[in-house]
């Protein structure tokens, strides 16, 4: 039995009371619990965000080297190069005067390859066309005679099939210098025209010169004394020799100079051979 002092106190609502504030215990862990993932989350995130600036980064400071090791070879590899050039450079500044004269000689050695005939070494047909048209061109401003001689072996065809072409070539030779040899005025030119055939410029020469020179040039083939079974003229090599003079004019070919030339030396071989005939223009 209970006294008077020991009152009987209802129990439901002061267990409702701490069932509820229970419950806003557990709501509110459940959102410090919420909120603590979220905090978490976000950390995550930020650590995947760092980790890819990190690898970012760690990327960027490999290219930087990798880069930075190429630059360095580079500037060494133009270090070593300019090293060099100044030391060509320098060579090349002490030796200039040397360099100079052997450039100098090559050109004069190409010049000499294309306007020399390999054979004769004498000026070839090249050199004649030129020089034709050069004292052509400056006889006719000054007005004075040009002068011209072909030139052409006798039975040349016969003597290479009698001896042969070594032998052949070896009397070419010997005709060339032949004919060098009485020429002596530095415009004067003789040139091998082609074949067995050769050409003498004479400028500022009339007809009577030009006839003497052609004759010396017949006589110093004479002297030679090549034998020439196989010709029907001669025991030896001879010359047939047209000449022709003619006052060069800016309007006037060249070419009728060769043509009459041509016609001489026909005339020559018609006439005997071994001889010099002059044809006018």
């Amino acid at each position: 039995m209970e006294t008077e002092n020991n009152k009987q106190v209802p129990t439901e609502p002061l267990f409702l009371t701490k069932v509820e504030n229970l419950e806003k215990e557990i709501q509110e862990l459940k959102a410090q619990n919420q909120n603590l993932k979220d905090q978490l989350n976000s950390k995550i995130l930020q650590e995947q965000q760092l980790a890819l600036a990190n690898y970012s980064l760690q990327t960027e400071i490999i290219d930087r080297q990798q880069t930075e090791a190429a630059l360095r070879l580079l500037l060494e590899k133009l270090a070593s190069e300019k090293n060099d050039l100044e030391l060509i450079l320098d060579t090349t500044t002490t030796h200039s005067d040397t360099i100079e004269a052997l450039l100098y000689d090559k050109a004069l050695s190409l010049a000499r390859e294309v306007t020399i005939d390999g054979l004769t070494q004498i000026s070839n047909r090249r050199a004649f066309d030129q020089r034709l048209v050069t004292e052509w061109q400056r006889l006719a401003r000054e007005c004075a005679p040009l002068s011209l001689l072909l030139c052409d072996v006798d039975f040349f065809k016969r003597f290479n099939d009698r001896y042969g072409h070594p032998a052949g070539d070896t009397c070419l030779k010997a005709v060339a210098k032949a004919i060098e040899t009485c020429i002596r005025r530095p415009a004067d030119l003789a040139a091998r025209y082609g074949g067995e055939e050769f050409a003498v410029i004479l400028p500022s020469t009339q007809k009577e010169g030009a006839i003497y020179i052609a004759e010396q040039i017949c006589q110093a083939v004479n002297d030679l004394q090549i034998p020439h079974e196989a010709s029907y003229i001669s025991g030896y090599v001879s010359l047939s020799i047209g000449v022709s003079t003619i006052f060069p004019e800016r309007q006037i070919d060249p070419k009728v100079l060769v043509e009459a030339a041509d016609k001489g030396l026909y005339l020559a071989k018609n006439q005997g051979r071994d001889r010099a005939i002059f044809s006018n223009p």
